[in-house]
């Protein structure tokens, strides 16, 4: 079965809960610095998983690749940045679900031709 959001966000707040106490840091600051240079480190990875996928790379990661691990790093991004979201004490739900009803706005979705 598929996570919901919020069974989601529960998940990374006892894994955030769970690095903070594992490798704690000085500050708020110094752990939101952390999480973003931590999605910089994934997105980095994603990139280069997308780029082998479309034969962007030396041969020998060509010949590595895989779906699964672009999978993987995809779920990685998106698992830092709401890692980052929970640092910032960000409603992540709310906010998502604010942004989906403007992006909708914005490109007129609902209009009626």
């Amino acid at each position: 079965p598929v996570m919901q959001l919020d069974k989601i966000i529960d998940e990374y707040k006892k894994i955030s809960q769970f690095l903070n106490t594992r490798w704690p840091l000085k500050d708020e600051k110094q752990r939101i610095f952390a999480r973003t240079m931590k999605i910089v480190e994934e997105l980095g990875e994603l990139s280069d998983e997308i780029l082998t996928s479309m034969n962007l790379q030396r041969n020998s990661k060509i010949a590595n690749f895989s779906r699964e691990n672009l999978e993987d790093e995809f779920a990685d991004v998106m698992g830092s940045l709401i890692l980052l979201g929970i640092e910032l004490n960000i409603d992540i739900g709310q906010v998502v679900e604010r942004k989906i009803t403007y992006t909708r706005q914005r490109l007129e979705m609902d209009k009626k031709d």
